[in-house]
């Protein structure tokens, strides 16, 4: 397992914290410090769910329930950018646009980085001197380890764009 940190920063452009992996002092042209796997949870925290909290409900009822969701079969299918494929209790999140920026998770540790992140959305952080503590991020794997371990689970989807 990987532990790693989501930190929120304060946009200038948004004015309001936003989820990102890498940390203030590094530099985004280059490996992220934590690596991909949290940068891709971060981005799709913030590109596909946003700033609201029914989306994080409905994806918290859909992965509590996965049998009566919108998606049974585990084919959440692509937003923006960003792959949801969910096979048992396994959760794979991917993006097409940076190779290595793969991850899978559990659904419990899925569960447990949307509360907080419910949480975060539910306080009110207006000021950027005085920033929301980072959420804590559990994951299997990332990068083309997490791709090989989806694609090798039983009646996967299997990762569209590394077939």
């Amino acid at each position: 397992m990987k532990n790693k940190k989501i930190y929120l920063y304060w946009s200038d452009n948004y004015k309001e914290f936003c989820p990102t992996g890498i940390m203030d002092d590094e530099n985004i042209r280059y490996t992220p410090k934590q690596g991909y796997g949290v940068c891709e949870i971060a981005d799709w925290l913030w590109t596909e769910l946003g700033f609201s909290i029914n989306s994080v409900n409905i994806w918290i009822n859909n992965l509590t329930d996965l049998e009566n969701s919108r998606a049974p079969d585990g084919m959440f299918g692509i937003g923006n950018a960003h792959w949801v494929l969910i096979k048992g209790d396994y959760v794979f999140i991917g993006t097409e646009y940076v190779e290595e920026q793969q991850v899978i998770m559990t659904r419990e540790q899925l569960l447990y980085v949307l509360e907080q992140y419910k949480t975060f959305l539910e306080g009110n952080y207006n000021d950027p001197n005085n920033p929301p503590d980072p959420i804590d991020v559990e994951f299997v794997a990332e990068g083309q380890e997490a791709i090989d371990m989806y694609n090798g689970l039983e009646g996967s989807q299997l990762v569209p764009y590394a077939c």
